[in-house]
């Protein structure tokens, strides 16, 4: 009886796994660096950095408060993930709003050792010419590293190629410069930055955005209530046990 009661704890108390290793695995994937710690950076305040974008003009992000940013990641001269980030984006961003009316885009280069001309390259190669969509570089590595801390955005260079292993991702900020989500991948579904937008206004409610997950809390909550009985059980049932010696 004990045997079987210690073998349906260890069941139930492993099963939560099952859901979370998936995710885990997902997040992973979503890149090839290690994803930020959410709990670190969501709902802070950006720093005020410089930044250059690329006609040279030098300026301060809070400059850009009052309407969202979406800021993406991504370093100029990169082959593979970068251009795919930035092609999605711009299949799916128009249909969400107009850029510079309704939000920013903010392509940023990690690379410190991009130039305006490197930015300027980037922007004709991805027929990126809306003014609301910026394509920038740090002022200084001060500012930048200032900024993927932030984000707790970590990247890795390759020396041989000057490559970099980095999360796929793009971040969304309020209008008043507060992060408030990320979406991972390099191919974006219209629904999930469109999600992530509305979510970053205030348009949508946590209770709203969990909803497709209550039935994962749901879960974890009554196997948590399950194992809870089980170890009462099994504490009285241990107590009966040793009483029963004593007699």
């Amino acid at each position: 009886m004990r045997c079987s009661l210690v073998r349906l704890v260890l069941f139930l108390g492993l099963l939560p796994l099952l859901f979370i290793i998936p995710t885990s695995v997902k997040a992973q994937n979503s890149g090839t660096g290690i994803p930020p710690n959410e709990s670190r950076t969501l709902n802070k305040p950006l720093p005020n950095v410089k930044l250059v974008d690329h006609t040279g003009k030098v300026f301060n992000i809070y400059e850009l408060r009052g309407k969202p940013l979406i800021i993406s990641p991504i370093y100029t001269h990169c082959q593979s993930a970068c251009p795919l980030i930035t092609d999605s984006l711009k299949s799916a961003i128009y249909k969400l709003g107009t850029p510079g009316k309704d939000f920013f885009v903010v392509s940023f280069t990690f690379d410190p050792e991009d130039k305006i001309d490197d930015l300027k390259k980037f922007r004709i190669e991805k027929n990126i010419y809306d003014d609301g969509w910026l394509t920038v570089k740090a002022y200084s590595k001060e500012d930048l590293f200032k900024l993927v801390d932030a984000l707790d955005f970590r990247f890795m260079t390759v020396y041989e190629t000057r490559d970099f292993i980095h999360p796929n991702l793009v971040a969304f900020i309020s209008s008043d410069l507060v992060l408030k989500k990320y979406v991972y991948g390099v191919v974006f579904k219209e629904e999930d930055l469109e999600k992530a937008l509305r979510y970053t206004k205030g348009e949508v409610s946590i209770a709203e955005y969990l909803r497709p997950y209550i039935f994962f809390i749901s879960l974890v909550g009554i196997i948590a209530i399950s194992l809870f009985i089980l170890v009462k059980l099994f504490s009285r049932s241990s107590q009966k046990i040793k009483a029963a010696k004593y007699l």
